[in-house]
């Protein structure tokens, strides 16, 4: 294999693939890059077993093939390298690296080694914006869990109706809700994306140019492609939590605020506060946010734009939880609507009803 590029280029195209590669890989192979050189393109890859991701980039290729190198090396290398092009060129067991008078010798790893991932089970094929989708990517992620323990909260329900795919998540303590339209899609059905594979979608479809995301899904996995990316990742198998229940059409307490100083404010009063330590709404004529640290002091603030109506009471949630949940809101205008202070609060953008996030409330002692 021969091929010279712009370092760069395979800088960028390198960074995007090795944050799939584990630091604690248990096979040699499952540490490397794969790279793959015809016709003028090359495709970087990795995988982990659960996920893969491969970019592509156009190049001179002088000689074809294919090599899979040590990831954390190869990076490394790259990014030391001066600006300008690269060339790499395999010889027997060993890549040469060079760029201006740097030379670089590494030794390869076992091509045959490296895992292939099956593209020939797909059924159905959604398409959307990529636009849109990284916004509500963005949105709903952050409240799927992080613990092993059940693993079906660590991914995102895709549950398709027609013309458009509702994405929903929680760690039991949030619920992150959006509706997405589609250009093309099935008018039924259900999956769940394993969170983190779609964390790492969501970075790609940032990149500059990509317009459309197109995913085919099948019985085991689903193949994301947005622009020079595919990432194939498998799905989760389970039953997600029944979530329907926990939104009602409407509450009878409601709280309208500029959801920048909702926002702020929450971040301010939870300074004082410990990592187990609530913040207490108090919802009156005039609303008001508060904390109290044992020991260490309590913080108050005003929201001067806010405008509740409803019953008056005191409801109390984890600032990390509420803040993230402000912080997916898209528009300038915040809602948060209430039953009681011991159910859960629902968040949603004043003129952005396709989002909705839901908080379970931290319970108050008397």
């Amino acid at each position: 294999m021969h091929l010279e590029a712009d370092r760069d280029r395979l800088v960028e195209c390198s960074q995007a693939v090795l944050r799939v590669v584990s630091p604690r890989a248990t096979h040699p192979v499952l540490g490397g890059i794969r790279i793959s050189a015809a016709a003028g393109v090359v495709e970087l890859a990795a995988t982990d077993l659960e996920l893969y991701v491969a970019v592509t980039e156009d190049v001179a290729t002088p000689e074809d093939g294919v090599v899979v190198v040590p990831g954390k090396l190869f990076g490394e290398i790259l990014r030391s390298l001066p600006p300008g092009k690269v060339s790499l060129a395999t010889t027997g067991s060993e890549v040469t690296i060079r760029a201006g008078r740097v030379e670089f010798s590494v030794t390869t790893l076992a091509n045959e080694d490296f895992p292939e991932f099956a593209h020939g089970d797909e059924r159905t094929v959604a398409v959307g914006e990529a636009a849109e989708l990284s916004r509500a990517l963005r949105q709903v992620v952050r409240a799927a869990s992080t613990d092993e323990v059940r693993p079906v909260l660590t991914g995102v329900l895709w549950s398709f109706s027609e013309g458009s795919v509702r994405l929903v998540a929680t760690d039991s303590y949030r619920l992150a809700l959006r509706e997405v339209a589609l250009k093309e899609g099935p008018t039924e059905g259900e999956m769940i994306i394993p969170g983190r594979a779609l964390s790492e979608l969501g970075r790609h479809l940032g990149a500059a140019g990509v317009t459309e995301v197109t995913i085919r899904i099948g019985e085991s996995q689903a193949a994301c492609t947005a622009g020079r990316t595919r990432l194939v990742t498998r799905l989760i198998e389970g039953e997600f939590p029944k979530y329907r229940q926990l939104i009602p059409d409407a509450y009878p307490n409601r709280l309208t605020v500029t959801r920048a100083e909702f926002a702020q404010a929450v971040q301010r009063v939870s300074v004082v506060a410990g990592a187990n330590t609530p913040v207490k709404i108090h919802l009156a004529d005039s609303v008001r946010l508060t904390a109290v640290e044992a020991g260490v002091g309590e913080a108050t603030e005003e929201l001067e734009g806010g405008v509740y109506e409803g019953e008056a009471m005191v409801v109390a949630f984890n600032p990390h939880f509420l803040g993230d949940g402000l912080d997916g809101l898209e528009g300038d205008g915040a809602v948060l609507e209430v039953a009681s202070p011991t159910k859960p609060g629902v968040l949603r953008g004043e003129d952005h009803a396709e989002f909705t996030y839901i908080a379970m409330p931290v319970r108050l002692s008397r």
